[in-house]
């Protein structure tokens, strides 16, 4: 696959964990998870959300976890765990990461000394508390062990790596979660490498050279066992800096891109929030006059999307200057007009509303059809927020759409595709799936060819589209999730021809029965 931010895959692979007994997925530019209701779609959405919200160092921060993760508690681990080691690090080969320039182009390998990864694992592994509490946030679970299915083990265990030669630097990340306590390991492969670019090699050395002018102290130059220290101390400096360009190296590229989660349901969310903030508002000017009540809880996937809806348009934010506007081929081709939103000037609280297409006037959003409350988040995310390397994850996009329009949102979210945004959705639909399919047979053809047909420009390679299905079983109890590859015939066996042709059948078998009877 092409290299960049929006390219770059993860390999999941899970156990146990909801009513999931098994699954193994990477992570395309566009993925589909498609199976029956009640098989874990949403509980493997979720997760893949949780680990990118509690790795991604430019995420919003959840109560508790302060600032980018792997630049705060991670690396004063290991910079702990470096400084302990002492003389033990071998420094012997090393002494061209003192002197000398880079080529910004330049590739340097480097076998990573056995100590830094001593020291990444000690690090993460005291992570596992913290991770845990994000994936509790994110499911709305009071136990981590709510969410492990009924087993045997009475455990779950969640594994991501890098895919390919990228996995030669970076460890795979195995969580165990149940009843005992977390754990969290990293598991590096043997003569793990690390390639450092030439800038990233550059700014080690600036670092170091300006660690030293602060701390070198003349009077002990002459002092052979100063020297020794002295070195030391250097070489332990830029191991930390090789351990943060390690970690950048894994989680920056796989997990560290901002991560949008819009859940099922949007229409009944885009109603009933504004009568949920206000009920908070209200509440919160009554404290003291009454008894605390305990408050309902919300998953944090729906707290963070409510907290995003009321952060629209914002100005100041992240996204709020001038910037391609995303979400217009879905309001032109779908909504047949567009949707905005305004703020109170005085509270500069959020209204949403929708103006057909030859109106003057708009209506509020509740007040249009479902269709509309479905895609306005959807639009206006991407009006405001979403950017190209980013992950947007939506559950069934076919909700309240007509097939016909489920086909044009699948070639709007393959358009996206095209201009850099990951695109993670849930689906029950046949006409999602056979026209994605589509979508991958035109990149078959050549681009004349394309041009000659109806959307020909909508394609996605096969390598950039994967779909996972998600198969209940009996024994053990639960799903167990695979990829399914385009048949011969250019269309994913997903089962949906099943009750096709049982509907067929019945249809045939009443046939029958009436010209028996007459």
């Amino acid at each position: 696959m092409a290299d960049g931010r929006g390219s770059e895959t993860i390999e999941l692979e899970v156990k146990d964990f909801g009513p999931i007994v098994e699954a193994k997925v990477d992570l395309r530019p566009f993925t589909v998870f498609v199976g029956p209701s009640n098989t874990g779609k949403s509980y493997l959405a979720i997760l893949i959300y949780a680990l990118h919200r509690f790795f991604g160092g430019n995420q919003w921060r959840p109560p508790g976890l302060d600032g980018p993760w792997r630049y705060g508690k991670l690396m004063e681990i290991i910079e702990e765990s470096l400084e302990k080691a002492g003389r033990t690090i071998p420094v012997d080969g090393f002494d061209w990461m003192f002197e000398g320039e880079s080529d910004s182009s330049k590739i340097t390998h480097i076998t990573v000394p056995e100590k830094v990864i001593e020291a990444i694992r000690e690090g993460l592994a005291q992570q596992a508390d913290s991770i845990v509490e994000e994936i509790q946030r994110c499911f709305g679970a009071g136990e981590i062990n709510a969410l492990v299915r009924e087993s045997r083990l009475s455990s779950a265990r969640i594994r991501f790596r890098a895919p390919g030669d990228r996995a030669m630097a970076a460890p795979e990340c195995e969580l165990t979660i149940g009843t005992s306590a977390p754990v969290l390991k990293a598991i590096f492969r043997q003569g793990a490498q690390i390639s450092i670019m030439g800038d990233d090699l550059q700014q080690a050395r600036k670092a170091l050279r300006e660690w030293e002018n602060q701390n070198s102290n003349p009077s002990f130059e002459s002092d052979p066992e100063f020297q020794i220290d002295w070195e030391h101390h250097l070489f332990s400096q830029f191991m930390r800096q090789l351990s943060i360009i390690m970690c950048q190296n894994f989680f920056s590229h796989q997990l560290n891109f901002p991560i949008y989660y819009l859940p099922a349901d949007r229409t009944g969310v885009m109603h009933a929030h504004a009568t949920v903030v206000s009920a908070v508002i209200q509440g919160a000017s009554r404290v003291g006059l009454r008894q605390a009540e305990p408050a309902p809880a919300l998953s944090g996937v729906l707290a963070d999307f409510l907290d995003r809806l009321i952060l629209l348009g914002r100005p100041g934010l992240p996204g709020g200057g001038r910037r391609p506007d995303r979400g217009a081929g879905i309001a032109d081709a779908i909504l047949d007009g567009d949707v905005r939103v305004e703020r109170g000037a005085v509270t500069g609280y959020p209204g949403f509303f929708y103006r057909p297409r030859g109106w003057k006037r708009d209506l509020p959003l509740m007040n249009a059809s479902s269709m509309v409350s479905e895609l306005a988040p959807v639009v206006l995310f991407l009006r405001h927020q979403v950017a190209p390397g980013d992950l947007l994850i939506v559950e069934e996009p076919e909700s309240h759409l007509h097939p016909a329009k489920q086909v044009e949102f699948t070639r709007e979210l393959a358009r996206l595709v095209q201009a850099g945004v990951r695109v993670l959705i849930t689906t029950h639909s046949e006409w999602i799936l056979e026209e994605l399919a589509n979508i991958v047979q035109r990149s078959g053809l050549s681009e004349d060819d394309r041009k000659a047909l109806p959307n020909g420009e909508v394609a996605l390679r096969p390598d950039q589209v994967g779909a996972w299905l998600f198969e209940p079983r009996k024994r053990p109890k639960g799903s167990v999730v695979k990829e399914i590859p385009l048949d011969d015939n250019g269309t994913w066996p997903t089962g949906f021809d099943d009750v096709a042709l049982a509907l067929h059948n019945d249809w045939a078998a009443i046939g029958n029965r009436i010209e028996d009877t007459r």
